[in-house]
Order: C-alpha cells, then sequence, then structure tokens
C-alpha cells in the first residue's frame, strides 16, 4: 500500500501526497468538502450544478479551455459530486504539472456564473435528470431514499429536484459557491512522479494568498430513528419490475462499518473504492439464490460509505411477468439467514481475499490512488487507507452476525418496488 504524507498551507488549506516514479504522471485532485448533504431546503442540486459551473467561465478561462488544455498535453481531467463531497481533477505528464495548479488555483475563488452560462446548465442539467427518470431504477431509488431519508438531506439525492432546478437563481447558486469555496474548506491529493518539496512550494505560490472562507454551516440535520416498515411503490411504464431492500445503517466512521462492509461482501461480493463498483461475484449468497438459480435476472447489495448515517441497499431485477411475492419472500430468507447463523469462517475468509484482491486492481493507477485517498479524507480520514484491508481481515464471523441482528430488523427496513404499468398507466 502506498503512504501519504499530510502538508497545510497556513490559510488552512489540507494538502496530501505520494509521490511514486513507477509511471511520469501526476494527479492532482482539490476535494471540495460539499455535497448534497450541505444543501438547505430549496437548495437541492446546488453542488452538482456549481461543479457543472466550474467548467464554464473563471478571471483566465472561458468554456472548453479546461479540456483544450489538458487534451493537449495527452492528459485526462473530470470532476464528480457526491452526497458529501464535490472533486476536480487533471492526470497529466509529469512535466505539465503547473497545468492543473493553475487550473485549480484560478477556479476556487474566480468562477464568474455568467448568467447566460447559468441558464444554459440549467436545462444541460434538467434535461439530465429527465434522462435518468427513463431509468426504473432510478426512479425507485429516489423513491425509497425519499422514504428512508425524511429529515437528512440525503433524501434529495445529488441532482436534485426538477422543482428546485427550475427556481434556483443565479445569485443564490454563486453565494452557495462563495460559501462553499476556500482554501480551509479544501483537501488537494496529490499522487505521482513529482519531487515533494517542489510541489508543496509551487502548491503554496498558487494557493498560498487566498484568504480562508468563513467555516460553513456544520449538518445537523440527524435521521430520526425508524420504528417500523415503510413501503413504497413506483408505478410507471418499463419493462420489468425491481424491488429495492433497504436498511439504515451508521456512517463510515463507526465501529460497526468494517463488519457491515464484510456482510455487504457476503451478500454479493466486495465493493473497490468508495464509490462502490465491481459488480457481483458468481459466489457471493444474492448471485447464487437469484441469478444463479434462474430465480431472477440480476441481484446485487451496496453499503453507503458516507459522512453520516446511511443505507445497506439490496436490487433485484426480476424477469418480465415474474410474479413479485417468490422474490420478496427469498430475499426475506436470505436475510433470516444471517440472522440466524454467523457465516462459516470459509465463506467470510473467501469474501475478505476478493476484497483485499479487488482493492489491490481498483488502486492500480495515480488516478484511482487519488481518488480513493480523497474519498477518504472527505468522508472519515485518508489515515485509513494503509489501514483499510487490515481492518477488514480483522472482521470475526460473530462481528458479521452481531451487525446483521443489529442492522437488518424489518423495523429499520424500507421495501420498494418498482412495478411496470402500460404506457397508458394501466397495470
Amino acid at each position: 500500500m502506498y503512504d501519504v504524507v499530510e502538508h497545510h498551507l497556513p490559510n488552512g488549506f489540507a494538502i496530501l501526497t505520494h509521490a511514486t516514479h513507477a509511471v511520469p504522471l501526476v494527479s492532482f485532485f482539490v476535494w471540495y468538502r460539499v455535497g448534497a448533504r450541505n444543501e438547505p431546503a430549496g437548495l437541492s442540486g446546488a453542488s452538482h450544478w456549481v461543479e457543472h459551473m466550474l467548467f464554464k467561465r473563471t478571471a483566465k478561462l472561458k468554456p472548453g479551455d479546461i479540456g483544450r488544455l489538458i487534451t493537449g498535453v495527452g492528459g485526462a481531467w473530470n470532476g464528480f459530486t457526491s452526497e458529501d463531497a464535490t472533486a476536480y481533477f487533471e492526470t497529466v505528464p509529469s512535466q505539465h504539472l503547473g497545468l492543473p495548479l493553475e487550473i485549480e488555483a484560478d477556479r476556487m475563488p474566480h468562477a464568474v456564473f455568467d448568467p447566460a452560462d447559468v441558464a444554459s446548465e440549467r436545462t444541460v442539467i434538467i434535461s439530465e435528470r429527465e434522462g435518468s427518470e427513463a431509468s426504473p431504477m432510478f426512479r425507485l431509488t429516489e423513491a425509497v431514499e425519499a422514504s428512508a431519508f425524511q429529515v437528512h438531506p440525503y433524501g434529495h439525492g445529488v441532482i436534485g429536484s426538477k422543482a428546485d432546478l427550475q427556481r434556483m437563481t443565479r445569485d443564490e447558486l454563486y453565494a452557495y459557491y462563495r460559501r462553499h469555496y476556500g482554501p480551509n474548506n479544501a483537501v488537494a491529493v496529490a499522487i505521482g512522479d513529482f519531487d515533494t518539496n517542489d510541489l508543496l512550494s509551487r502548491i503554496g505560490d498558487a494557493f498560498g494568498a487566498y484568504a480562508p472562507i468563513p467555516s460553513p454551516e456544520p449538518v445537523r440535520a440527524a435521521e430520526p430513528t425508524q420504528r417500523e416498515e415503510r413501503r413504497v411503490e413506483v408505478r410507471h411504464p418499463g419493462p420489468f419490475a425491481i424491488l429495492a431492500v433497504c436498511h439504515h445503517v451508521p456512517p463510515m466512521a463507526h465501529p460497526d462499518f468494517f463488519p457491515l462492509f464484510a456482510l455487504d461482501a457476503l451478500l454479493s461480493g466486495p465493493k473497490a473504492g468508495g464509490f462502490g463498483g465491481g459488480g457481483t461475484t458468481r459466489t457471493s449468497r444474492l448471485y447464487q439464490r437469484f441469478v444463479a438459480s434462474g430465480l431472477a435476472a440480476g441481484a446485487s447489495s451496496d453499503l453507503g460509505q458516507n459522512i453520516d448515517a446511511t443505507l445497506l441497499r439490496i436490487s433485484i431485477i426480476l424477469k418480465p411477468g415474474s410474479e413479485r411475492a417468490p422474490i420478496e419472500a427469498a430475499v426475506d430468507a436470505e436475510l433470516q439467514r444471517l440472522l440466524d447463523d454467523p457465516p462459516q469462517e470459509q465463506e467470510l475468509a473467501t469474501a475478505v481475499r476478493q476484497a483485499r484482491a479487488k482493492q489491490a486492481i481498483a488502486l492500480e493507477s495515480v488516478t484511482s490512488k487519488a481518488v480513493w485517498t480523497g474519498f477518504l479524507a472527505t468522508t472519515v480520514t485518508h489515515r485509513l487507507a494503509p489501514d483499510f484491508t487490515r481492518r477488514l481481515e480483522a472482521v470475526t464471523s460473530t462481528d458479521v452476525h452481531r451487525v446483521a441482528q443489529t442492522y437488518l430488523r424489518r423495523a429499520n427496513r424500507v421495501t420498494g418496488w418498482f412495478i411496470p404499468t402500460a404506457s397508458n398507466g394501466a397495470p
């Protein structure tokens, strides 16, 4: 594993570095501690919209300049928004390290938010949302999470509601940017081929003169304990039914995270990195129960890895024409297995071994290492990176059984169904 070194500028800008000279590339990220969880009522989707705006106009850059500059030196670039953070990155040949520093230093305080650009991106983001609405999984996930999170902002999703996207003003969006984009609310991550002292000097020159922003308002909303099962149904034209079974679980910093990670690995296989991925493994319980048997077309699970309390999600995609009741009964039976008996040590060892292998493969590139480092830094702590697999290997069958009995209770569950209808709305 790699060792990350932490540095700080006097203005509060945190910098995480890992110099490695295996390939002549550098990946440079700036992560901001702002995501969907920070959005107050009426501003759902603001974090994602701000991300779009930072690819538009700044004091120095015009629309399209970032892509032109980075691809012009053979590099890659992008940005993304999650429930908990927003990040921007450039991966470039190491001799062009100055380019990402110049870009990120420019757009930290100098994005313009030209009214015409705001109007253009409003149309783009609403179209993005409408495109997502064509997906049965998106519709079901949105409904289930709105039911699960009735107080916490996680319930409104990253893209936000169409009503908020239509109503939000340029001035509100710009004020949101100014409240959250400053050196003391950001973490830079640099992984790759560089001299650390030289890099720190250049980062100091690029970012050191920026004054800290006032500390953003902390997120105080806490989802109340759910006392009884909630059920939702989404009826819409679609090719097949989908079942979602979700249970409330604690945040990533909680001691139960690693036993829950192992439980999720038993259900559908370990996930790679902080944003999931890796697919359902053939040895996992859900695959064997639903896919290998032919009972359903697909099965997966996903453990949220978040700052605040989150969800463990199970999704089953039915075959066209399948009955719903037997599928839900089969999910209940798999959950009851976890409640009744600890997993066999060999089964748990296999899941942990798969997790270790996926982690190693997922972190082969400088960009993926920078994603993992920044994700951990903005969610729990970057110091978890070298210790992650050891913490997972320490989980016992008894630990998994305990968290199953703690969190997989029916009263702690939200069950959702996507029920396909004909185009005229008939079932």
